[in-house]
């Protein structure tokens, strides 16, 4: 890839791309994971590329990272300990740290290139790496879980697709672990991929995650970047609180000051799923 080429992303094997200009390749490497590159476009400003798929983007990375975080977060009655795995990038460990009484963060991300890169490449993301609330583990995800029960108040599990590195991170048996991890009344999400482009992924990550928990709530949001510019995230709750009526709205609109997306309406409207979904899920 050199600058003036095309970058071109094809959806899920679909007849359908995201293409941009690469003004510049900052870096490109390959870890013991995958490939691994950053690059450059006057729109996009910074994106990373792993395995030649878009992950994060200076543009719109604040849509994907606030409702992965938020909407789980103030599910939770005061959190105080959050584990995010994966997410080297860190941006949802800066979502988190935007909690009043947060005293622990845990970011367990297998590959120490992602957070290299993104510690140079993306600072406002990955500063927050430095606070002193936030353990940083290079370790395999579902290893880690396994070693740690009843211990968090929330978990979010930001992966990549469900190919190469984070396969394991999508079946009934890790969403047990990760339920097995939460203390009671806790709370995971997890993004859940595009409906739009590959609904029946979907509908099987959601089924995975009800066998776990016994529920599983989905939600939306927009996404720029990603396949079809819409993608799902979907809650296990360690309780039998609804995440519609029983959140906490006045800690949602605290939070939500400093956010660019997130806020309680919002909250509320991303589990409003449109027909095709309703039907697909039945």
């Amino acid at each position: 890839m050199n600058k003036g080429d095309w970058f071109i992303e094809e959806f899920q094997g679909q007849a359908g791309a995201l293409s941009f200009k690469v003004d510049e390749v900052l870096f490109e490497g390959e870890s013991p994971y995958q490939k691994v590159k950053i690059v450059k476009n006057s729109f996009f400003g910074n994106v990373m590329l792993l395995d030649d798929l878009v992950m994060v983007t200076d543009k719109d990375e604040f849509f994907y990272h606030d409702m992965l975080v938020h909407v789980p977060m103030v599910c939770v009655d005061n959190p105080e300990n959050v584990l995010i795995i994966g997410g080297g990038d860190g941006g949802s460990v800066r979502e988190v740290l935007k909690h009043q009484g947060v005293k622990r963060v845990v970011l367990c991300e297998i590959d120490k290139m992602v957070i290299d890169v993104a510690r140079k490449y993306f600072p406002d993301l990955s500063n927050c790496l430095d606070d002193k609330r936030v353990e940083v583990m290079v370790a395999d995800g579902i290893k880690y879980i396994k070693e740690h029960k009843n211990e968090f108040d929330c978990i979010c599990v930001d992966s990549t697709d469900p190919i190469g590195p984070a396969v394991g991170l999508f079946t009934p048996e890790f969403y047990g672990y990760v339920k097995d991890a939460l203390r009671v009344g806790g709370v995971m999400s997890a993004q859940t991929e595009s409906p739009s482009w590959t609904l029946e992924r979907v509908v099987g990550i959601r089924k995975n995650i009800e066998a776990a928990f016994g529920n599983a709530y989905l939600y939306l949001c927009p996404i720029p970047c990603y396949p079809s510019g819409l993608w799902s995230f979907a809650l296990g709750m360690k309780s039998d609180k609804d995440p519609v009526k029983d959140f906490n709205i006045e800690r949602s609109q605290i939070v939500a000051k400093q956010c660019k997306y997130y806020n309680p309406e919002i909250h509320k409207a991303a589990f409003c799923l449109p027909n095709f979904i309703r039907d697909a899920l039945k």
